[in-house]
């Protein structure tokens, strides 16, 4: 299969370039099939994916969606009802269409409040299709996060299937802070060791496997975005992962992202294709 190499920079483009795309790959079926699986593909690109984010205050949430997304909230809405709400920022080029960011509360709130925010997370948890969980590269202080993890987000997760990625953010604020190197925007070798370090300890607390977990930079860094976004496009289900691809800025695509979301909409496409074809449509 031939598929453009790499991701286009803006969202008439992308349309463009999977309609062509597409075209190549099914010149050989009908103008009806063809036509169907044009429309399929549109329905496709316009899903919205929903991702909760969590972590504490200060962890860059709102720097990490500037970043990944590059342009403010277009829309702020409370999603439950509450002495305390989750906050849903709609990130869209199409009208209401996108990317849904629902910044859910929890950690760092007294907790007092652990009974309203877990009924809160009952009736949240199934619009989701992602949760992100930030924490800061030099927070030392965990406790406060694995609780919350334990008791508010594993009892619902038993019963919906929904990805957890850990993202650890700031990561040029870990020690030694003055090793950071302004010029390549990385870490040095000792600021390596201790993220790496930093990886192991936040696995072991909440018993994941090191590859849910993404170092970042946001700070005018950059760094280590394109893996968390290749991470968040592998995590989500094959439907909504165009929703991240369509609205991230080009720089944050990785080809390996890019090459991922075409196989899995080629394989989405021959599978409403071969629907269409059961049901002896023409």
């Amino acid at each position: 299969m031939r598929t453009p190499a790499n991701p286009p920079e803006s969202i008439p483009p992308l349309q463009s370039c999977l309609s062509q795309w597409l075209d190549k790959q099914t010149h050989h079926l009908s103008a009806d099939y063809r036509q169907y699986l044009q429309d399929e593909l549109q329905k496709i690109v316009s899903y919205q994916a929903t991702i909760g984010v969590m972590g504490k205050s200060g962890t860059g949430k709102s720097s990490l969606c500037n970043a990944l997304f590059g342009q403010e909230e277009t829309a702020v809405s409370d999603v439950t009802g509450g002495t305390r709400y989750p906050q849903e920022i709609t990130l869209a080029y199409q009208s209401g269409r996108g990317i849904s960011l629902i910044d859910m509360p929890g950690v760092g709130e007294s907790l007092r409040r652990h009974e309203e925010y877990r009924e809160q997370y009952k009736a949240l948890l199934p619009e989701l299709d992602l949760i992100l969980w930030l924490i800061k590269a030099d927070d030392r202080a965990l406790s406060l996060d694995q609780q919350c993890y334990q008791e508010l987000l594993q009892p619902h997760l038993a019963n919906h299937s929904i990805p957890v990625l850990f993202v650890i953010s700031q990561a040029d604020k870990i020690e030694p802070c003055r090793e950071w190197d302004e010029q390549q925007h990385r870490p040095g070798p000792m600021q390596q060791e201790n993220l790496a370090l930093k990886q192991r300890v936040i696995a072991d607390t909440f018993n994941i496997p090191a590859s849910l977990i993404s170092v970042i930079a946001t700070a005018a860094e950059n760094y280590g975005l394109p893996e968390l976004v290749e991470n968040i496009v592998r995590a989500l289900p094959h439907e909504r992962k165009w929703g991240v691809v369509r609205e991230a800025r080009p720089e944050q695509i990785s080809n390996t992202t890019w090459q991922l979301c075409l196989a899995c909409l080629w394989q989405l496409l021959r599978s409403r294709l071969g629907d269409l074809t059961r049901k002896g449509k023409k």
